[in-house]
């Protein structure tokens, strides 16, 4: 029986309908999800919002509970207490186990590491539960061998996408360490469900229960804007590292402006990251006319995301191949309405139509550019129509059914 303590406080912030804190779980639970997450405060990434949709939309009566980590801002908490997260008609118990901010890729001890030696040192207060969920290999090993339970194993990249040579992942190093560590947590899991359908038909051959699933966009969070305020502003969303190459996307609305230069071009790039300080000296390097035109935005809260593409004409994606497993940012800007220019490879689902919802390139500055001056004009309705399948009611329930 779920009880609380007098001293609870009650908290609540704009994702979240409220929050209890020092509540205890029940002592099964269907899932217990270990993932480098704080159910309070999102961070920048696919697997971040993919936590927060399947906790949201979750089956009715489902119970899940979630070991993560602190992120800061939030009072009355205290590492290793548990909280309950309300969500509307949905809940979710969550312990934070260590402090860190999962956003932040200046570490020098790997995020999951941290994140696993608070899960040992909290190992005492966690409830038994069916499967034990999680989203990276390294803390899948480690769960399995600290928990002995059964696992579900979600995987968000494709078959090389961390240790590929544009990677910005701890993987990179250590070879083919990580595809046969990912082969083996494959095998032995109870559940698989792969967000990128290539990988997913690879990894079948290894256990029959692995299921492909599309990333979605929450439609509480984003909206469909059948017109735009700025028609020829372009957003770039993403983490500010090699995978994802900004720098490109800088290169490329450069050329734009210079072989267009009395339309009124803008371009805003969201997120932060490593190459945040490379990034500004390219932007610095700029003639003045095209440099006023680009506003670095930083990290964004999710709703300034959305408020960002809502007010955008053409959404620019330019991932390296072989990085994205199936990219969020671009489901959520094309149900905006956002018509996408994107990269080879970068669109794993083919949700971009070549002249319909938008144009795939290949990465040189001057194509880049005519797609996006070409993209201005397209059907924001085709681009919304494109995605309309994916919202998360729609796919979560399908994810979690099963348990």
């Amino acid at each position: 029986m779920t009880t609380t303590r007098p001293e609870s406080r009650t908290w609540a912030d704009e994702g979240a309908r409220g929050v209890v804190f020092d509540v205890a779980p029940p002592a099964l639970v269907q899932r217990l999800v270990v993932h480098q997450t704080d159910a309070a405060r999102p961070s920048p990434g696919g697997i971040d919002s993919c936590l927060r949709g399947l906790l949201r939309y979750s089956p009715p009566g489902m119970t899940l509970a979630v070991v993560g980590v602190d992120v800061g801002g939030v009072p009355g908490r205290r590492l290793g207490q548990w909280e309950l997260h309300r969500w509307g008609s949905r809940s979710a118990w969550f312990l934070p186990v260590v402090s860190l901010d999962p956003g932040n890729q200046r570490r020098r001890v790997p995020h999951s590491v941290r994140l696993v030696t608070g899960l040992v040192r909290f190992r005492s207060r966690l409830p038994r539960s069916e499967v034990v969920q999680a989203h990276r290999a390294d803390v899948a090993a480690a769960v399995r061998v600290l928990l002995r339970r059964p696992l579900a194993y979600f995987v968000h990249n494709q078959a090389a996408g961390l240790t590929g040579q544009t990677s910005d992942s701890f993987w990179r190093r250590l070879g083919g360490a990580h595809e046969a560590l990912e082969s083996r947590l494959v095998r032995d899991a109870r559940e698989v469900v792969v967000f990128n359908e290539d990988y997913a038909h690879a990894l079948r051959g290894l256990n029959s229960a692995t299921r492909f699933s599309p990333t979605w966009y929450d439609p509480e969070l984003v909206q469909f804007r059948p017109t735009s305020t700025d028609p020829h502003r372009i957003v770039w969303v993403g983490r500010l590292e090699a995978p994802k190459d900004p720098t490109l996307a800088v290169r490329a609305f450069a050329r734009l402006v210079e072989v267009a230069p009395h339309e009124p071009w803008s371009l805003d790039v969201v997120g932060d990251g490593t190459h945040r300080g490379q990034l500004e000296r390219e932007v610095a390097g700029l003639p003045a006319d095209v440099r006023r035109r680009v506003r670095l935005l930083g990290r964004l809260e999710p709703h300034e995301v959305a408020e960002a593409m809502a007010g955008s004409g053409v959404f620019l994606m330019t991932s390296h191949p072989g990085y994205e497993g199936f990219p969020r940012v671009l489901v959520e800007a094309m149900a905006t309405g956002l018509p996408a220019v994107v990269t080879d490879g970068s669109d794993t689902g083919s949700l971009v139509v070549d002249g319909h919802n938008g144009f795939v390139c290949g990465r040189q500055v001057d194509e880049l550019a005519g797609a996006v001056r070409r993209a201005v004009d397209l059907d924001r309705g085709a681009a919304h129509a494109g995605v309309v399948g994916y919202s998360a009611p729609h796919l979560v329930a399908g994810i979690l059914g099963g348990s």
